[in-house]
């Protein structure tokens, strides 16, 4: 029975709770799917468990320190909430984490820091600020054997050993059920200014892409998509002062000045087009489609996407990150075929395609992440084991089981 099939939910309010959840299902030797609300319970593959611990009441703000960039706060604190007590001090999660509710059909409101955190999922802002794990300060969790840790604190100064923060980021519930997290917050950026202009060729959209992050022009995103009207256009974002904004846009209208006619953007409208690329709608993913995420050097990008399309693998796109990330559909025709076919595309271009949504069977047969070296391998399974020898903490969410 697989995590979308659970019969039994455990929605524990304290740490305490989940400890002593973890320890009777470690003695019995009983799986469990980890999750927050279940937002995104299509992200991973799919969990053999007959039961569910749910982190979601897990939801108090322990404290927010605006002076010193620091807040705390139970897994199961929304995004959407943690979002609103930052912005009342002009501060902001420069990770910028995607919902993703429209690609799983769930309610963006009720995703999670936890969630944001346990799946390590960044936004456009990434190319300029950085990853979620660069901003998750100290954790607090518990192991497969029901003992609670602690790890990190409120600065970066002050890890020493094994750096457990980062290691529990982006390790979808599978070494810890994590109930509290440290996150440094960052001040939001006054004015915001998105060019939009159209597009070119895969190649020389990259190499421009690549002349302007050499430039220091706070720029926090980079994309390229096809528009509501079908045309193809590349957005840069600039993020910062008011004068230093207008400043930069100066510079790039300057150096955008070949490419014709460009389209401002400012402020609210600016921000509701990134939130829609954050959230993928550029997609227009149909139900029946398969969702994939492919991080690469931006150089072997445009070689990768015209091989893709040429073999049928991908059917719609965008890319991201400064052409560092795509992101795609392909069409549940044949998915046994193409799965492998694009995977060892990606291989091929120095690439890790990662399918961000498929159906169950596809998941379990496949893998929802890219196959790794075998020595990585076994360092990840002593790792799990470590952290969970009894195999209970969302078993086979991140590997094929056997």
């Amino acid at each position: 029975m697989t995590d979308t099939q659970t019969v039994a939910s455990m929605r524990p309010a304290t740490t305490q709770d989940v400890a002593d959840i973890l320890m009777d299902a470690a003695s019995k030797g009983e799986p469990l799917v980890v999750r927050g609300n279940g937002t995104r319970a299509g992200l991973g593959n799919p969990v053999a468990a007959l039961r569910v611990l749910e982190l979601g009441g897990l939801d108090q703000i322990d404290f927010y320190d605006p002076d010193d960039l620091v807040i705390r706060a139970g897994v199961g604190a929304t995004l959407d909430n943690i979002e609103q007590v930052l912005a009342q001090k002009g501060q902001y999660l420069p990770f910028e984490p995607p919902r993703y509710a429209g690609l799983y059909g769930t309610d963006g409101a009720r995703c999670t820091l936890g969630g944001a955190v346990s799946t390590a999922l960044s936004g456009p802002r990434r190319i300029l600020t950085g990853a979620v794990r660069d901003f998750v300060l100290g954790v607090e969790g518990v192991n497969g054997q029901g003992d609670v840790f602690k790890a990190g604190g409120r600065t970066m100064k002050n890890v020493t050993g094994y750096d457990i923060s980062k290691l529990v980021t982006g390790a979808n519930g599978t070494l810890a059920a994590l109930t509290t997290l440290t996150i440094k917050v960052l001040p939001a950026p006054r004015a915001e200014v998105t060019l939009v202009l159209p597009a070119a060729t895969l190649e020389e959209d990259v190499a421009l892409f690549a002349r302007i992050r050499a430039l220091p022009l706070g720029v926090g995103g980079l994309a390229r998509r096809v528009s509501p009207t079908g045309a193809c256009e590349v957005l840069v974002r600039v993020e910062g002062t008011v004068p230093g904004v207008a400043g930069n846009q100066q510079v790039l209208g300057g150096l955008l000045a070949t490419r014709g006619s460009m389209e401002v953007l400012e402020q609210q409208a600016s921000q509701a087009l990134w939130a829609g690329v954050r959230e993928l709608d550029c997609l227009n993913a149909r139900p029946d489609d398969l969702v994939w995420r492919v991080n690469l050097p931006a150089t072997t990008m445009p070689a990768f996407v015209a091989q893709a399309r040429k073999a049928g693998c991908i059917n719609r796109f965008f890319v991201d990150w400064a052409g560092g990330v795509v992101f795609s559909t392909m069409r549940g025709v044949q998915p046994e075929v193409d799965t492998l076919r694009y995977r060892k595309m990606a291989e091929q271009a120095g690439a890790r395609a990662t399918l961000l949504r498929a159906p169950d069977a596809v998941r379990a047969q496949f893998g929802a992440f890219p196959p790794v070296s075998a020595g990585v391998a076994a360092l990840a399974a002593r790792t799990r084991t470590a952290f969970d020898p009894a195999g209970i903490l969302n078993p086979g969410r991140m590997t094929v089981q056997a």
